[in-house]
């Protein structure tokens, strides 16, 4: 079943729609955790659990996401309508600053990457603070680009080719292999924290032509005249008294341009007004606004970013990530500059490698910063999930990353023999229950510390093991390595049929395999769930539970459903947690049985008993007061890993209060444990036949 429309008009469908699947008979449902099959004489029409699901879905959106029209877009006919000179117009108009030009501010982002004085003598240059020779590392080989210059105290290469842009027009035509085309817009909502701090990031690539196959294919040197500028603006909040809540204009504006029967002229005219005008009737202003690149620095702005292979005489030298800020002044006082910023979530490799003495950054970093984010990292079983549980101290950021010549190889700047890094990490990990063996379930060092190379800018474009060889993969510790790139790419300035069936026809530009097939799937369920489910049921909602005993925390990285789990710590043996009150409007027709996702840790004081969990449900609205609804012994859950669990049916009065849509129902989960035990994750509650 589908419905068409808009976003609004689904909702109200949508009730239609489970009002009508209610009236299936109800004889017919009874899943136990590992059933596979539905009791009842009706088999509700032979369906699976996993067909009522997919059912379900269909029930509840109004369309199918289309991963290629809501998550990122690539068509050339859409793209096309974006132009770096249209973007920094509206910077420079933003900014107030009298004749500035968009060819005089893409000119002196460019001149950065020069040596002083540049041509333009008042921007930062790369090489205005020296680079410290011991900061190097590894130490340069024979024939290596010198590393001359330094941000936030690193060491960067200096001069790059690219800052030769300074002196060109890459607006003086749209031919030109100087100029720069769109290649992809990209909905980043999924980086929007739980607390809603920021409604995420929406992002604009640009490529140099040069590094189009089709520009010149009699051109040799083709591959080696690349540079990328991302624009990741990062939208504010409209509603931030909603939290994560108020982004939902945004997501919505994003599942409409799924809509099957709208055009791709619609689409890009949407999508350009929603990058250049916001969307004004729900308050959320432009994304290309100079406020939304770093203008504030800090963790909740965005950033401009490039990506260049840039070469001209060279025989060789290294793909450069770099980041940037756009700063600009008052209207008393206008100004309008891209700073040269640290890459962030970007360690230096030298704060991995051992024997490094008397630097109080490697020293900070391998007995304290690191191994306190050993957990957070561990975490996660999707690269997706994959963070550091908080943004790394700001001296310890790079100034680039390089994965050629291992400047971001962490995995071979810490080696493979025994060091104050390795038993660190060692400890943290042997401490959550871990044997290091590296199998299922469990982490080694090397694993983790590849976790934290795939956080940086280059082990996430070229992942790659300790030997740095491209035929290598990247062990994080999952059943698969980490997904292939375009070689140091996720976009390309390649192109492909839109259908390929008509290789004539429109074309869009070539993703990574990793965007494709496991970046892409991971943002729409994030799109998905927001959606569709529950704040306070789905944990997604920091402070919408509490407790009188346990510590609760908000967890991005044990997660079953959304971007976030509830952390448990259990210091007490009994610990009540307490949800706010909340509305099943949107969730009838209540199902008779809670249901819940529960993360059971491998840290457990009496391994011979474990527990157990009740649940208490409160309608106050309906004469319901901490009403028992069920108890489940936790001794017989797989430890180190998310178990369902179901507890007892409800009683018909309370689901037929709970279908009456009351706001004000409320549900206290019991743990009695062994106090210390834990820490446990809880995730995914719902009511459910």
């Amino acid at each position: 079943m589908s419905v068409s429309g808009s976003a609004g008009t689904w909702r109200r469908a949508r009730h239609a729609a489970l009002a009508a699947l209610a009236l299936l008979p109800a004889a017919c449902a009874d899943f136990e955790p590992a059933d596979g099959d539905v009791d009842g004489s009706s088999e509700l029409f032979d369906a699976t659990e996993v067909e009522l699901g997919e059912a379900a879905e269909e029930l509840s959106l109004p369309f199918a996401i289309d991963r290629l029209k809501s998550l990122t877009v690539t068509e050339v006919d859409i793209v096309s309508q974006f132009s770096l000179k249209d973007v920094l117009q509206q910077l420079v108009t933003q900014s107030g600053v009298p004749g500035l030009t968009p060819l005089t501010l893409f000119q002196r982002f460019m001149d950065t990457y020069r040596e002083a004085p540049g041509l333009f003598s008042s921007v930062p240059h790369c090489d205005d603070t020296a680079a410290n020779p011991n900061d190097v590392f590894p130490p340069p080989q024979p024939g290596e680009t010198p590393t001359t210059g330094s941000i936030n105290g690193w060491p960067v290469r200096c001069p790059r080719t690219v800052g030769q842009e300074s002196a060109s027009d890459p607006f003086s035509t749209t031919a030109g292999d100087n100029a720069y085309m769109a290649t992809t817009l990209a909905n980043r909502f999924d980086l929007a924290p739980p607390d809603g701090a920021h409604c995420g990031e929406y992002r604009i690539v640009f490529a140099r032509k040069s590094g189009h196959p089709d520009f010149d294919a009699a051109r040799p040197d083709q591959t080696s005249r690349r540079n990328f500028i991302i624009f990741e603006g990062r939208l504010p909040n409209p509603t931030p008294s909603l939290g994560r809540q108020g982004c939902r204009p945004i997501v919505e504006f994003w599942l409409n341009q799924s809509t099957p029967s709208k055009t791709v002229a619609t689409r890009a005219a949407e999508l350009k007004s929603f990058y250049f005008n916001g969307l004004p009737a729900s308050g959320v202003g432009p994304v290309i606004h100079i406020d939304n690149y770093g203008h504030t620095p800090g963790p909740n702005n965005g950033q401009i970013r490039t990506n260049e292979f840039l070469l001209f005489q060279e025989a060789f030298d290294a793909w450069s990530l770099r980041e940037y800020r756009l700063t600009h002044g008052t209207s008393g006082s206008p100004s309008l500059n891209v700073i040269p910023s640290f890459v962030k979530d970007n360690p230096s490799a030298k704060l991995f490698a051992p024997g490094i003495s008397g630097d109080s950054r490697v020293t900070s970093f391998q007995g304290t910063v690191l191994p306190d984010m050993v957990e957070r990292l561990a975490a996660a079983d999707d690269v997706n999930r994959f963070a550091y549980p908080s943004a790394l101290p700001d001296s310890m950021n790079a100034g680039e990353s390089l994965m050629i010549p291992l400047q971001n190889n962490y995995l071979n700047a810490i080696g493979s023999g025994t060091s104050t890094l390795r038993t660190n990490i060692a400890n943290k990990l042997t401490a959550m229950g871990s044997n290091l063996s590296g199998t299922a379930g469990n982490l080694s060092v090397d694993q983790i510390v590849g976790r934290a190379q795939s956080l940086a800018c280059a082990g996430c474009h070229e992942p790659v093991d300790a030997t740095n060889s491209p035929s290598s993969t990247l062990d994080v510790g999952l059943s698969d390595p980490f997904p292939t790139t375009l070689v140091f790419t996720h976009t390309s300035e390649k192109t492909e049929p839109v259908d390929p069936s008509n290789v004539n026809g429109p074309r869009r530009f070539i993703l990574s395999t990793a965007v494709l097939d496991v970046f892409l799937p991971f943002r729409e369920k994030v799109m998905t769930d927001f959606l569709l489910n529950n704040a306070t049921l789905g944990f997604e909602k920091p402070g919408a539970w509490t407790s009188p005993q346990a510590l609760l925390a908000t967890h991005t990285g044990r997660v079953k459903e959304g971007i976030a789990s509830l952390e448990v710590r259990t210091p007490s043996a009994f610990n009540e947690i307490v949800s706010s009150n909340f509305s099943t409007s949107g969730l009838t027709p209540v199902g008779n049985k809670i249901k819940l996702d529960l993360f059971v840790s491998k840290q457990q004081p009496n391994p011979s008993w474990v527990g157990n969990l009740e649940v208490l449900i409160s309608i106050p609205s309906a004469g319901i007061h901490n009403q028992w609804a069920g108890n489940v012994v936790l001794n017989g859950l797989t430890r180190g890993a998310f178990n369902p669990v179901q507890f007892s049916q409800l009683p018909a009065a309370t689901l037929t209060a709970l279908n009456a849509a009351p706001s004000d129902v409320k549900l206290q989960f019991n743990f009695n444990v062994t106090a210390n035990s834990g820490p446990y994750y809880m995730d995914n509650i719902r009511f459910e036949n």
